[in-house]
């Protein structure tokens, strides 16, 4: 089972303070325990959504509100994607997240997948010297999403072609949905103390769906990508477009290898390293 573990943003975070030497290395530690155990299939660290931007896609019209954003409690400082067998084994390693310089974290869990059916993403391996940054676009939930409402075919169909063009023409790197909160939890580690709250959770457009990783020249290209997709639900569509931070080997999102025609999404690299 894939799980996404989403790292909550704290005010350090934001003002894009570096980690100590100290929490480094336990960070560090921590994701080579996951890709150790064979579970780690990818990690991202957002830039602080100063240089961020968020859309909504309402009566024909396109609305962006530049970050910063106030809302610091509400923004993802980073992810890691987890292959493991059960919720309780990604609860586990969630919780075993380092606190940093701060003391506390907050880690969302989520259960990967999409509920009607996500075509593969043959996305072609990026090159060595793939210039440019790379950005998330992650979906905000709404109450059809977090009901899993039935989606018509032809939406599913129409944004299964879109992913796997933009994946041939090498900007889509990887993509995926993610269920309702019902089948998550989120783990708050804060004065030593350890607590754990199953979904669902009912404040949901602050919620993630669903994200995609695109490479783009610059964010107003991120932005019109992002305006152009076309979105299992709505409109209304919100969106939240975030850099992600670029490491010397920490590529973003592999393809799939598997080709059998089973649905499923674009596979992170296994084995990355980073700093959320």
């Amino acid at each position: 089972m894939r799980y996404m573990l989403l790292r909550r943003s704290d005010p350090a975070d934001e003002a894009g303070q570096p980690l100590s030497g100290a929490a480094r290395e336990a960070l560090a530690a921590y994701t080579r325990q996951m890709a150790d155990a064979g579970i780690l299939r990818g990690c991202e660290h957002f830039l602080p959504s100063t240089g961020g931007a968020r859309l909504s896609l309402a009566n024909g019209r396109a609305t962006v509100a530049d970050g910063p954003f106030p809302d610091t409690q509400e923004l993802i400082a980073g992810f890691a994607v987890i292959d493991v067998a059960s919720k309780n084994e990604a609860l586990d390693w969630a919780a075993r997240w380092p606190p940093g310089d701060a003391g506390a974290a907050e880690v969302e869990v989520r259960l990967s997948g999409c509920p009607g059916g996500c075509a593969e993403v043959g996305a072609a391996a990026e090159a060595a010297d793939a210039q440019g940054p790379r950005f998330a676009i992650l979906l905000r939930s709404n109450r059809a999403l977090e009901d899993e409402a039935a989606v018509a075919r032809e939406r599913l169909d129409a944004l299964d072609a879109h992913n796997a063009a933009e994946a041939r023409a090498g900007v889509l790197l990887g993509a995926d949905g993610l269920r309702s909160s019902a089948f998550g939890a989120r783990v708050k580690l804060a004065s030593g103390k350890l607590t754990v709250v199953d979904g669902p959770f009912t404040e949901i457009k602050e919620m993630i769906a669903g994200y995609w990783l695109i490479r783009a020249p610059a964010l107003q290209d991120a932005i019109a990508w992002a305006t152009r997709n076309p979105y299992p639900d709505g409109p209304p569509v919100e969106v939240e477009i975030r850099q992600l931070a670029e490491r010397a080997g920490a590529g973003a999102f592999a393809p799939a290898a598997r080709t059998d025609g089973r649905p499923m999404r674009a596979q992170p690299a296994s084995g990355v390293q980073a700093t959320p």
